[in-house]
């Protein structure tokens, strides 16, 4: 495997990870590193969850406005992939992030 595929691959696990851990912005930056590197469904994705990870620092800040406005644009972007993609179940993320921004939950979504 090629140095850039593994990094490339390393950083989108440290998103994860950060994800989980609840720690958006931070997120945000390692998948923007893949984002910039790939093209296509691969681009869409990191751009998908880049904008699902920047819509929950706006729910961190108490920004339900910004929630619901980063949320739109991610949401576009995963309609229009896989219900599974790179190992995530998209499909329980659109719906854990519906609830969370309608209000019926207050649980972010763990990927």
């Amino acid at each position: 495997m090629s140095e850039d595929i593994e990094h490339l691959e390393g950083a989108y696990r440290e998103g994860l990870r950060l994800f989980n851990a609840g720690h958006y912005w931070h997120a945000h930056e390692q998948w923007e590193y893949c984002w910039l590197r790939v093209e296509g469904e691969a681009a869409m994705f990191y751009k998908a969850i880049i904008q699902t990870a920047a819509a929950l620092v706006k729910w961190q800040q108490g920004n339900r406005r910004g929630l619901a406005l980063n949320w739109a644009k991610s949401r576009r972007r995963l309609l229009s992939l896989p219900n599974h993609y790179q190992g995530l179940d998209l499909v329980k993320l659109r719906e854990t992030m519906e609830a969370l921004c309608d209000g019926t939950s207050n649980t972010p979504p763990v990927l």
